[in-house]
């Protein structure tokens, strides 16, 4: 709201025009009031205005007394809103499942059976984390003091060649590592055995631990999903005919940084 006008000020037309809409201040509407009866032909031009203002909201009133239109009713319009939200979101989300299975990683060759075996490892990677990453004793079966029997152990149980990643730029230091049973997938009504699966333990010397998790498997795609589970998150993904997910109660952004750096080091050399 604007201040009011001195009371010198001259008598302008957006006073006037306040005059008919009644919202000048008293001192000001005093000095209108007195600058009409000294100016009848102003006086007579501001009636009219106030007739035309007074006939118009007559004529209007009847409309404004109606009942608003099921149509334009706030409920129905925010609905037909939120179903036109969801008609694009669910095309987008189209978009981006049919990307993600097929572009970046080859996934639409490998077709439902090859989804289904990752999102097992991916069980497999949450639940092998959730039962050895708060053990105290035993978190891990061969410690990184023996990294040549862990290495040689590893390698020999997934008959692949192993070498835990080094992650100490990251700030994790290896623990060591297991073997575990992994789940086997139903896939076309016919279950599949179960094959072995190595999990390393990481710390930061500071209580967080993460895991990850490596599974053979018959998959070549390279492309990052990225899961969460309460505050447990995984990120996984799959090359070399290899299921690889890192799992931890660290943020997204430091866990992606791991995932690639795990990946770089297999490339060169950790994994066939």
């Amino acid at each position: 709201m604007t201040d009011p006008k001195p009371t010198g000020t001259p008598i302008g037309e957006d006073d006037l025009q306040a005059w008919v809409d009644r919202q000048l201040p008293a001192e000001r509407a005093a000095l209108v009031r007195a600058y009409l009866a000294a100016h009848p032909d102003q006086a007579a031009r501001l009636d009219r205005y106030a007739a035309q203002g007074q006939g118009l909201a007559a004529a209007l009133r009847t409309k404004f007394e109606e009942p608003v239109p099921g149509r334009l009713r706030a409920d129905a319009v925010l609905a037909r809103r939120r179903r036109h939200l969801s008609g694009h979101l669910a095309r987008a989300a189209a978009v981006v499942l049919v990307a993600g299975l097929g572009a970046a990683g080859g996934w639409i060759g490998h077709g439902w059976a090859g989804r289904d075996r990752l999102q097992a490892a991916t069980a497999s990677a949450v639940a092998a984390y959730q039962t050895f990453s708060v053990e105290v004793r035993h978190p891990v079966e061969v410690r990184a003091e023996e990294g040549a029997h862990l290495v040689q152990w590893l390698s020999n149980r997934l008959a692949l060649p192993l070498t835990p990643p080094d992650l100490a730029p990251l700030g994790f230091r290896l623990m060591g590592g297991r073997v575990l049973p992994a789940a086997g997938v139903q896939a076309g009504g016919v279950q599949a055995g179960g094959v072995p699966a190595a999990l390393l333990m990481y710390d930061d010397g500071q209580g967080a631990r993460l895991t990850v998790y490596v599974q053979p498997m018959g998959i070549d795609g390279e492309e990052f999903r990225y899961t969460q589970q309460g505050g447990v998150r995984t990120i996984i993904w799959a090359e070399r005919r290899m299921a690889l997910a890192v799992t931890g109660q660290v943020p997204q952004a430091g866990l992606m940084a791991v995932a690639r750096r795990v990946r770089d080091e297999m490339a060169r050399g950790g994994a066939p």
